[in-house]
């Protein structure tokens, strides 16, 4: 396979993006609005549906690695979550509403490790960069058609209108993932490596995650925070929509700066550059400010995630790449999921100027961390297969 076979699989992210993209910056508000929650008790859902979903990132790109299938559990992950979502208004208050969008997080975490890796197994590792950017792009197109569709069925519906459209979204991602995704196979893998292996990744992992505690914070904050600026709910999908276009223009050429330069440098300047929108987001009074702080902080999370996966995928071995891929996204989803919930309890004692304080202080942090670990280091070889031994250990695997 090759770069080019990864259009199908954009599709399904740019569908699945309507969902995450909308839960993402709209189920906070909805929980406070409709089922009465408070903002902290609102953020703390979020944070638990996420860690619990991240928790299972190991075990299902394990268990796609066992199985050398990817397809199946992208199927799968779909149709068990699409009834449970469709439950959601449904249920009478704010903890049944908030533990049935845990329960839907949990299954969709079945499908999220095998995807990461069909990109990689599916690009040259030179592409890689491009790969991960072309999903972000069709992501965040997703995301703006979401916005778009909920902005002008709320005007008319209220936040009724919400699950039933995300519902039919997940129906039309079900039938892309049946009809035109293609399978991709790789041999089998019947045992896991030993965990000493994993110390370059969950060391890389970990330097590049602390900034997630303050941007998962704001990634969740700033809906509910432009409603408290004056912002009705179509005001906060333009905000949220003018920052989807800048991921959606930019993902695929910050991708490709991330193979050309390598990825460290795109971490450290994708982490750069949210540091400075998170700064505009505490400057900020009123929600029309909002916008150029979404702008770079989507810039920021456009050039940081293509880079932070590739490099992950380089040191993930053939044939492990969804366990490996699945130990990194527990790492990172699980400091974002936490974000929420410990910006909760910042929120609750300083305000909205400590939760962006408190964001910039995690940046900074991880900022210094990939400086000071990798920063002028060579890249790392691509880690073998199995047992199979790398003569003269190339400095990029083929395809």
């Amino acid at each position: 396979m090759s770069y080019r076979d990864l259009i199908p699989l954009s599709c399904y992210s740019l569908l699945a993006s309507n969902r995450g993209s909308l839960f993402i910056v709209y189920l906070p508000t909805y929980l406070i609005i409709v089922k009465g929650a408070t903002p902290p008790e609102a953020l703390a859902t979020v944070s638990v549906a996420y860690v619990a979903a991240s928790l299972l990132a190991p075990v299902a790109g394990r268990w796609s690695d066992r199985v050398g299938r990817r397809k199946p559990f992208l199927l799968g992950a779909e149709l068990s979550a699409l009834p449970v979502f469709l439950l959601i208004p449904f249920l009478a208050t704010a903890e049944l509403a908030g533990a049935a969008f845990v329960a839907a997080n949990v299954l969709l975490a079945f499908g999220a490790p095998a995807v990461s890796a069909y990109v990689a197994d599916a690009s040259r590792a030179a592409e890689r960069g491009a790969g991960y950017g072309l999903l972000n792009a069709a992501g965040n197109a997703g995301g703006i058609a979401g916005f778009v569709a909920i902005a002008l069925l709320s005007i008319r519906y209220g936040w009724s209108a919400l699950f039933p459209f995300i519902v039919v979204v997940m129906v039309g991602t079900v039938l892309v993932v049946a009809f035109f995704v293609p399978e991709v196979s790789v041999a089998p893998t019947p045992h896991r490596r030993p965990w000493r292996e994993y110390r370059a990744l969950t060391t890389f992992s970990l330097a590049v995650s602390i900034r997630g505690l303050g941007m998962g914070a704001v990634g969740t904050f700033y809906g509910y925070y432009a409603t408290q600026l004056g912002a009705s709910t179509w005001q906060v999908g333009v905000i949220a929509i003018v920052g989807l276009v800048t991921g959606a223009l930019i993902s695929i050429p910050f991708g490709r700066l991330v193979d050309r330069r390598g990825e460290i440098s795109g971490v450290l300047w994708g982490t750069v550059l949210s540091l400075i929108g998170i700064g505009v987001f505490f400057v900020a009074t009123t929600w029309g400010e909002l916008i150029p702080a979404q702008v770079l902080r989507v810039l920021g999370i456009s050039l940081l995630s293509p880079a932070m996966l590739s490099y992950a995928a380089r040191l993930s071995p053939e044939g492990h790449r969804a366990e490996f891929l699945g130990v990194f996204s527990l790492v990172n989803s699980t400091f974002w999921s936490l974000g929420p919930l410990i910006g909760g309890v910042v929120l609750g004692f300083y305000g909205a100027s400590g939760l962006f304080v408190f964001a910039g202080v995690t940046a900074v942090i991880s900022l210094i961390a990939v400086e000071g670990l990798y920063y002028r280091a060579p890249r790392p070889p691509p880690t073998p297969a199995a047992g199979v031994p790398m003569p003269g250990r190339p400095s990029a695997p083929g395809p």
